[in-house]
């Protein structure tokens, strides 16, 4: 907006009124004084007797009336279209592609198979991984039915222990009723009630027992350390089942890391989509870790039924952009037809190599009429307000920056009125105070008036 100088100041047209009784002879002095007139300024002083009213002419003004109205302030910048989400397919395993599923242009579901890499190594290695399942799920069986016998054992073992214990139990019984009987006859001997014959049979007969009981003692010996032993293997065929297991189930892991990598041999759609690059054929080589390298992916699927515009704001507008700011995006190659959304996601930053900040409005796609890659223009309203509005050309400021405006008063008199000024959308400007609405306000086409001047109004149209 350009700044106007203030009403009461001296201006050309003071000096052309003096220059006008000036005889016609001297037009020297005149020319002069015009000169003296063009060079005083729009800002030079006007008081009321050097008026045009003072002179007996009066001057005419178009007036305005403040309207209410929705002011906005817009950035209209470059636009691109992108996907909403975008994948990218490689290849995690190395063999060639027995089948092709989808084409460019197909619209594809989530988990939908596009293509299916032939993996013979792993198929023949996945069944070698089942028969080592199967040995070791028989070597399981084998540990655990050597547990049982080995629980047998100890059971016998156990049993026999338990018997021979029985057979010390009875063989001391024995051998202290021989002791008895051998002590009685040779109380009977000595007393001479009987020979020492009976004497001696009775000895032997105690020596019998003695040997009876030992030989019981050493069979419990022998029948515990056999417990021991079947023990011991028990424990060792628990064991080996133990580790029967282990090993099975670490076939099984290995199993199933080979089924994953014969499942990453059938290529699927991440979610539902469209296929827009293909970069493989039937009966090609794929190679682990293909689509880094200058080939690019084997395909690549965009989800279109809502896609992104990215926005570049300079960084003058990007204070102002906040998330869900409307927005209007308008397409070359779409002509007659408008697209409107609101900014979801602002960065937050500024793109140091371009001063600009990235902003994204997602738009609905349902007929796939946007496509990525399409070129176009974003309107973003970064501010509006509503209420009276005036031409901003009708403002005026003074040398301290203050604005007002031109009134003309019920007596066709200028009145000089002070306003706040709000938001500027370049061609009109909101009137925050000052004016109630009701105002004949000077229009923009007259630069200087006094307060009090005398003048004729005219509608503006």
């Amino acid at each position: 907006m350009v700044g106007r100088g203030r009403p009461g100041a001296r201006g050309g047209s003071s000096t052309m009124i003096r220059a006008g009784i000036v005889t016609s002879g001297s037009s020297a002095l005149v020319a002069l004084l015009v000169m003296g007139a063009g060079c005083s300024g729009p800002d030079a002083p006007v008081n009321a007797a050097e008026s045009g009213e003072a002179a007996g002419e009066v001057t005419t003004v178009p007036v305005i009336r403040p309207e209410r109205a929705t002011l906005r302030r817009t950035t209209t910048q470059p636009a691109t279209v992108h996907p909403d989400h975008q994948a990218e397919i490689h290849a995690r395993v190395s063999g060639y592609l027995a089948l092709l599923e989808a084409d460019i242009g197909d619209r594809v579901e989530a988990g939908q198979v596009l293509g299916v890499v032939d993996v013979p190594e792993l198929t023949k290695g996945r069944q070698r991984r089942e028969a080592m399942i199967a040995r070791l799920e028989a070597d399981e069986r084998r540990a655990a039915a050597e547990i049982d016998l080995a629980g047998a054992d100890v059971e016998a073992t156990e049993a026999m222990r338990d018997q021979e214990l029985a057979e010390i139990a009875t063989a001391r019984a024995a051998l202290d009723a021989q002791r008895a009987e051998f002590n009685r006859v040779q109380g009977l001997v000595s007393e001479g009630a009987v020979t020492g014959q009976l004497l001696d049979e009775a000895r032997e007969r105690l020596e019998s027992a003695e040997a009876t009981l030992a030989s019981a003692e050493a069979a419990a010996a022998s029948a515990s350390a056999n417990v021991d032993v079947s023990l011991a293997r028990l424990a060792a065929s628990q064991a080996s089942l133990e580790t029967a297991k282990a090993e099975t189930e670490v076939a099984r892991k290995e199993l199933e890391e080979l089924d994953a990598m014969i499942a990453f041999a059938t290529l699927r759609a991440p979610f539902p989509g469209v296929v827009t690059r293909r970069h493989v054929d039937p009966g090609d080589l794929v190679r682990e870790g293909q689509g880094a390298g200058p080939e690019g992916p084997l395909f690549v699927v965009a989800k279109l039924d809502t896609v992104r515009v990215r926005v570049a704001l300079p960084e003058d507008d990007a204070p102002g952009t906040d998330v869900g700011d409307p927005a209007v995006v308008i397409f070359r190659s779409l002509p007659g037809r408008s697209f409107e959304g609101r900014v979801d996601r602002i960065a937050r930053g500024l793109d140091t190599s371009t001063r600009t900040m990235l902003v994204e409005v997602d738009l609905p796609n349902p007929g796939l009429s946007l496509l990525p890659g399409m070129y176009g223009e974003a309107t973003i309203t970064l501010e509006q307000a509503e209420g009276l509005v005036l031409p901003a050309g009708a403002v005026r400021y003074d040398e301290e920056g203050r604005s007002f405006v031109y009134v003309v008063d019920e007596t066709d008199a200028i009145r000089v009125v002070n306003v706040g000024t709000g938001l500027d959308d370049g061609s009109r400007i909101e009137i925050t105070s000052g004016l109630d609405g009701s105002e004949r306000v000077v229009a923009p086409t007259i630069d200087r008036l006094q307060e009090g001047q005398r003048v004729r109004v005219e509608e503006a149209g």
